[in-house]
């Protein structure tokens, strides 16, 4: 079939026509964008509270049928609500990064589910990921409705979640940025709060903390991971910011050998 780009095709139009016609008979309604908007502000304000209570609204209305299958139909409305939720998580300041890759690995994760109970369990799961990566990004000051004024403190923090797991020097981020150092240093700590540096910190802390809830990987290769020259040093920083040794966290958090 040819298409004209510029104009939907007869057939489209066609079957759109239909569509709108038997849902008006069927007298069928859509579940409420309302609804749907403070849920994704719940998520948008790393909010876990309102986010439960935006689900456990009732109201009338159904969702669409988007597959002929229903499992491909309930997984491809999933899908549509994680990429809303991360665009919502960006606005909440998570980097664009971050809160994309965490998408792509929610959808395939969601592809290998089999039973559509578990596929609507998983969309409150994601939902609820966000929110939390959402409210670790404010913990250290990061702001999203400032985020969006300024695309350098964006870039930087791309920059950031990108390479975590080197070295990362606020000169090499500006000559990337090709911008001057200090100018970059003082809006990122204007904006955010905190400096690029704390920032960097917090940043490879919290991806540590995830590396030893969640993978078998020994500390020191995590310490080298995430670019910290020995052992005892990601040791001192993670004990100064989380307050117990990576160690300990583990034997605490640590899931990888649960299952």
């Amino acid at each position: 079939m040819a298409y004209n780009f510029n104009a939907p095709s007869k057939q489209i139009q066609k079957r759109i026509t239909e569509e709108i016609f038997l849902r008006q008979e069927s007298g069928a309604i859509h579940n409420p964008y309302e609804q749907e908007l403070r849920e994704l502000y719940s998520i948008e304000q790393g909010n876990a509270e309102t986010l439960a209570k935006s689900i456990s609204e009732t109201f009338p209305g159904e969702f669409g049928i988007l597959a002929k299958d229903p499992l491909r139909s309930h997984k491809n409305l999933v899908i549509g609500n994680i990429t809303l939720a991360s665009r919502a998580a960006i606005r909440g300041g998570l980097s664009v990064e971050e809160a994309f890759t965490v998408a792509d690995s929610l959808i395939q994760q969601l592809e290998e589910i089999e039973t559509i109970p578990e596929v609507s369990a998983f969309k409150q799961e994601a939902q609820y990921l966000y929110v939390k990566l959402v409210a670790d990004a404010r913990k250290t000051g990061t702001k999203g409705q400032e985020t969006e004024k300024n695309p350098l403190i964006g870039q930087v923090k791309d920059y950031i979640f990108t390479h975590l797991h080197e070295p990362i020097q606020v000169a090499q981020i500006a000559r990337r940025l090709h911008v001057n150092p200090d100018y970059l240093s003082h809006l990122f700590h204007r904006q955010e709060k905190v400096t690029i540096t704390q920032y960097i910190r917090q940043e490879k802390i919290t991806r540590g903390e995830n590396l030893l809830k969640y993978s078998d990987y020994r500390i020191q290769d995590i310490a080298f991971y995430l670019g910290f020259c020995t052992q005892s040093h990601f040791a001192k920083a993670f004990q100064q910011t989380v307050g117990v040794s990576p160690k300990e966290y583990r034997k605490q958090y640590g899931i990888a050998h649960d299952e």
